[in-house]
């Protein structure tokens, strides 16, 4: 069993009911923060509601137009921290209709929770916020400061994430939870994204004859795929499989009868580690300079998006310690990786430490009509971060 730590035995934990855990959850949902345009400010003061009663340290981060984060500071025994970075936007709702439940009502039906983030992420939200609660609830003073922190904008360019590190408040963080919906299991990868708007300009002509003109859209065409030809490999990384490199949008050409001079594609690339962007992008240039030598065709990049990939090793003393607490609780849990990045991939190369992407919901329910999440999972992780915490 393990030892007490202010007069708190940590194995107690697997008996606390933390109900609290689906009211916030409920309200969380039931505040819709769907980015665009975000609106996360009217999140934070839900949060802030549940913390008015407590001496600890609050900050918000105001990002303009009803935007913000969110970050509380729990003062331990020493200024050496843990981190819990969850962001509080979603995606939109699209489909209204299509859905058997409204997706801000915050339904129950039976063990489920029904609604727009109830996976993505406002699960691990809440259980962030129900763990914090415990701790000031029984006046614990953790053996590590703790810092809770509510993003803006990871659906999008990262406000919240950034912010976090111009902040500078983690410089002394030893370890971060990032709890996106992982079905409890232990994430210690995510694949990186490069996301790429490329031109291409050529020479219109009539369509009868072609050799007059340059076709920007077949130089696209040839451009992607002799990239893709670069930069794919058959190398596979155990958790995440291999890299791709996908064209998502395509625009050009103005009549069936006029060869195009004008044609734009964006590529979504998809890295894993071991991955370089900077090579990626060399390659691509070095590509178009020989477009340019070949057809004549002008080609310019965009680089839209830039995520590194990310991963942390089996062996490191973090991840070997939640394995402890999986097996007092009689669970072995499965590693996995994640195919999307997360507010991870902007923090972890800035800070340099380990960190494990680990939360309730089902990867699979996030972005999907008819989300869900299982009001189990949302308690069950709750209580891995307190072990952790009080261990």
């Amino acid at each position: 069993m393990a030892a007490l730590f202010n007069g708190v035995d940590p194995m107690t934990i697997k008996d606390l009911p933390l109900n609290k855990s689906e009211e916030i959850l409920q309200k969380l949902i039931r505040t819709n923060t769907e980015n665009p345009p975000g609106n996360e400010k009217d999140a934070v003061d839900v949060i802030l509601d549940y913390f008015e009663k407590y001496d600890l340290e609050k900050n918000i981060i105001d990002h303009g137009d009803n935007r913000a984060s969110l970050y509380l500071k729990i003062k331990g025994i020493s200024d050496k921290s843990i981190a819990f970075i969850g962001h509080i936007d979603t995606v939109p709702v699209e489909n209204k209709d299509g859905w058997e439940l409204d997706p801000f009502d915050a339904k129950i039906v039976g063990d489920y929770i029904y609604g727009r983030g109830s996976a993505d992420m406002k699960g691990g939200v809440a259980a962030m916020i129900t763990a914090a609660l415990h701790i000031l609830d029984n006046n614990i003073i953790p053996k590590k400061t703790l810092y809770f922190c509510f993003t803006a904008d990871e659906e999008s360019g990262g406000l919240g994430a950034k912010a976090l590190i111009k902040e500078n408040i983690l410089k002394n963080t030893e370890f971060i939870f990032i709890p996106e919906p992982t079905g409890c299991q232990l994430g210690l990868a995510e694949k990186g994204a490069l996301w790429l708007k490329i031109t291409a300009h050529g020479k219109p002509a009539h369509a009868s004859m072609p050799d007059n003109g340059v076709n920007a859209i077949e130089n696209i065409f040839s451009f992607i795929s002799s990239l893709k030809n670069e930069i794919l490999d058959d190398k596979k990384h155990y958790l995440l499989g291999k890299s791709s490199a996908e064209i998502t949008t395509i625009n050009g050409g103005i009549k069936t009868n006029i060869i195009p001079e004008l044609a734009e594609a964006t590529v979504d690339i998809r890295t894993i580690p071991g991955d370089k962007h900077d090579l990626i992008i060399e390659k691509a240039n070095k590509l178009i300079e020989k477009f340019k030598e070949k057809s004549g065709v002008e080609i310019r990049i965009k680089i839209e998006n830039n995520r590194p990939p990310l991963k942390v090793k089996e062996n490191d003393d973090n991840i070997i310690k939640l394995k402890e607490i999986f097996a007092d609780y009689k669970f072995n849990p499965n590693i996995k990786g994640l195919n999307f990045y997360t507010d991870a991939s902007q923090i972890i190369p800035e800070l340099n430490c380990p960190f494990v992407i680990f939360g309730p919901g089902e990867d699979s329910m996030a972005h999907q009509t008819n989300e869900k999440t299982k009001l189990k999972s949302v308690k069950e992780t709750a209580r891995v971060f307190l072990e952790y915490i009080l261990r």
